[in-house]
């Protein structure tokens, strides 16, 4: 490979290192007390003076003497009296609610019947009483729901909801009339 010896490149000159006029911690220190003077300025210029204190006092002297708020309701309630009934005639009234109607739960709601019966046979073998009813809505479609029960006690009803649930099966509980 050729090379052109005619132009070569000049070497640069290097200028002698003239002594810095002054050292850097100084700039460093004359930085560090002009901040603390910054600094200084605005915390006296935030001072409040004696009179906007003096009004200060005086406000929390006329909020002090104002009135405490007066609330009545301890009183009222002192005052009243509730009658409460006797436990039998209320626990009457529950069982005649309880005698009209009966708890099923359901435990899902299928468009495919054969989908309705296979659970239906599934909550058989869990040994709950299982039965299929066919209803159409307004929407003129017919679904199929699987319910279990009746029940007439809610400790049925809690016990076959317990069954339900370890097997992961989700269910609503209604109330009907007998």
């Amino acid at each position: 490979m050729t090379r052109d010896y005619a132009k070569k490149p000049q070497k640069k000159r290097h200028k002698p290192r003239q002594p810095k006029d002054t050292p850097g911690w100084l700039w460093f220190l004359a930085g560090t007390l002009l901040g603390i003077l910054v600094m200084t300025l605005g915390q006296l210029a935030n001072v409040p003076d004696k009179a906007v204190k003096e009004a200060a006092t005086a406000q929390q002297e006329s909020h002090d003497s104002s009135p405490k708020p007066r609330f009545e309701f301890y009183t009222l309630l002192s005052e009243s009296e509730v009658i409460v009934p006797d436990g039998p005639e209320g626990e009457e009234a529950l069982r005649e609610v309880q005698q009209d109607t009966v708890f099923l739960l359901q435990a899902g709601s299928f468009k495919n019947p054969r989908d309705a019966d296979s659970l239906r046979a599934r909550l058989i073998l869990l040994n709950l009483k299982a039965s299929i009813e066919t209803f159409s809505p307004r929407s003129g479609e017919t679904w199929h729901r699987v319910l279990v029960g009746p029940f007439d006690k809610n400790t049925q009803v809690a016990s076959a909801r317990a069954k339900l649930a370890s097997n992961r099966i989700d269910s609503l509980l209604l109330k009907r009339k007998k």
